[in-house]
């Protein structure tokens, strides 16, 4: 990596295992940092068993597009082995940050918790990211992102208009309640170091993370008592022109006609002008929604969207993975070192310090005697 990268020269441990901690690393990869992933023997102890698709890494059909693994370097370490514990010491004392997810109490047990690596390096900024954090109420239990997601009250809120909840893969919990925030903690902590000389601790719970992200929601509770719920709020599917529609080809099309600008607009167009200027009457929300599901279930989801085209509406097909991925695409936020696998690129754009995809996802292990070679010569 370019020494011109904003986070070169800034060591990384990655001993997390589960999606947060690796996303976390990767973003500061992204950026120019040397992370290694500290594995154990054999890999990662998820469990291949669970689900084919768990783990790509295990795959070397496809395991060049692990792109939670890219820009980083592989070392097998056996925390449990006296010898290989040392030889984690001695990376801890060359680090600036470590990342784990151990449940509370494995990393003390394993003689890398947070008191016995500030002693070898007061500067380390060391990140322990977990569920529900290091103590407290459900810190020792197990969980994944759909057991936060119960927890923090989200599940409700995306239900759908019978009130099942809808699953949105694991985004919330893990990925931006998780692994984006402690990234963003870390980044604040090197700061502070680099102004104080001092490491610390970061204590992160994704049902904390999760949490964070309902900070506005949470306000119009406070303040206004709002029900948030599916089918009971502007933005939860209360109003009919902020929702979606089935379109004759089985397509859908999502609205966002919340303004009375956008929102007479689109009566407009769909033949309604006469209920224009009656964007917050309840009386007529049930025409709307009767005129609208039968305007779009009239036509195809192609025809819909060239009709409003070019309009101040806000309307948008809903598009199927693949079409989103032609979009990443044009957009350039697909990156390949080689050819034949593609991943999803860097969304920040630093017009000085850019970050890019710049080392493929390694085997585990790959860098193994290279890292015990840096350690003992350095």
């Amino acid at each position: 990596m370019s020494t011109g990268a904003a986070l070169a020269g800034v060591r990384v441990l990655d001993l997390s295992r589960q999606a947060p901690g690796p996303y976390c690393s990767m973003l500061l990869a992204d950026f120019g940092a040397d992370v290694i992933l500290v594995e154990p023997p054999g890999g990662s102890t998820r469990g291949a068993e669970t689900n084919v698709y768990w783990e790509l890494e295990r795959d070397p059909e496809v395991s060049r597009m692990a792109g939670l693994r890219r820009n980083k370097r592989s070392v097998v370490l056996d925390l449990k082995s006296d010898v290989d514990r040392a030889v984690m010491h001695r990376l801890v004392a060359g680090a600036d940050v470590l990342l784990e997810g151990f449940r509370p109490g494995v990393a003390a047990r394993l003689g890398i918790d947070w008191p016995r690596c500030r002693e070898l390096n007061p500067r380390l900024v060391y990140c322990s990211l977990t569920g529900a954090g290091q103590d407290g109420p459900g810190a020792l239990a197990a969980g994944h992102d759909i057991n936060y997601l119960a927890q923090t009250g989200v599940l409700e809120l995306i239900a759908d208009q019978d009130g099942r909840p809808v699953i949105p893969l694991n985004l919330l919990a893990d990925f931006a309640g998780g692994g984006l925030m402690a990234a963003y903690a870390i980044m604040v902590a090197l700061f502070h170091r680099d102004r104080s000389g001092a490491g610390q601790h970061i204590d992160l719970a994704m049902v904390d993370g999760t949490l964070s992200l309902l900070t506005h929601a949470a306000s119009l509770h406070f303040a206004r008592g709002a029900d948030l719920r599916a089918g009971h709020f502007f933005l939860s599917g209360q109003l009919p022109q902020y929702g979606v529609y089935r379109c004759a080809d089985g397509r859908w099309v999502a609205l966002g006609a919340l303004e009375p600008w956008f929102y007479d607009e689109l009566m407009r167009l769909t033949g309604r002008p006469d209920l224009a200027g009656s964007h917050r009457d309840p009386q007529a929300a049930r025409a709307v929604a009767d005129h609208l599901v039968g305007w779009f279930g009239a036509r195809g989801s192609a025809e819909a969207v060239v009709l409003l085209d070019g309009a101040d509406v806000c309307a948008t097909r809903v598009a199927t993975f693949a079409e989103a991925m032609r979009l990443a695409e044009e957009r350039g936020m697909i990156a390949r070192l080689d050819p034949d696998a593609p991943m999803v690129g860097v969304p920040a754009k630093l017009s000085a310090t850019p970050g890019r995809v710049w080392r493929r996802p390694p085997d585990v292990g790959e860098h193994t005697d290279e890292i015990r070679a840096e350690v003992f010569e350095g």
